[in-house]
């Protein structure tokens, strides 16, 4: 695969006293809202008419959401055999201030819980072990944002 570059467009919602933003995404062109909800508002000292995600819930859920996939696609090719509903996820995202007052994203944790057959943990742990560095949203934000996984492993009971 070659390179290429990727352009999105970007605004603010007109109207937006919260100065909410709002992106198109390729490829059916999504629009999705960036605004403030929560420990955000709370920092920034303001109460927006509508509380909504903000970037940073983003990136932990793009970051988060390129993990799980990888996770999946690596156990599929090492031949562990799930079904969808078996593996979950929450993506977890530490926000603090920086020395300047900046909100800063210094760690994402995932924590996964997969249903498989016993006799698949081993095989499950070792794809573990490695899906982070092979997964492309998490070694684009590295090493700025430390990345940690756990693994909770489920076992299928037979009927």
């Amino acid at each position: 695969m070659s390179d290429f570059d990727n352009a999105i467009p970007l605004s603010l919602v007109p109207g937006s006293k919260a100065l909410d933003r709002q992106s198109v995404l390729p490829p059916d062109d999504t629009t999705i809202t960036f605004g403030m909800h929560g420990a955000l508002c709370d920092h920034y000292n303001y109460t927006p008419d509508v509380q909504m995600p903000g970037t940073l819930d983003f990136l932990v859920a793009s970051v988060g959401g390129c993990l799980i996939g990888t996770f999946a696609g690596s156990l599929r090719r090492a031949r562990v055999r799930i079904e969808p509903e078996d593996l979950t996820a929450t993506a977890h995202g530490s926000i603090a201030p920086d020395e300047e007052g900046i909100l800063v994203l210094s760690k994402i944790t995932m924590a996964y819980r997969l249903r498989l057959d016993e006799a698949q943990r081993e095989a499950a742990e070792e794809v573990h072990a490695v899906h982070v560095g092979r997964c492309p949203n998490a070694r684009s934000v590295m090493p700025a944002i430390e990345i940690d996984s756990g693994l909770e492993i489920v076992s299928l009971v037979s009927a």
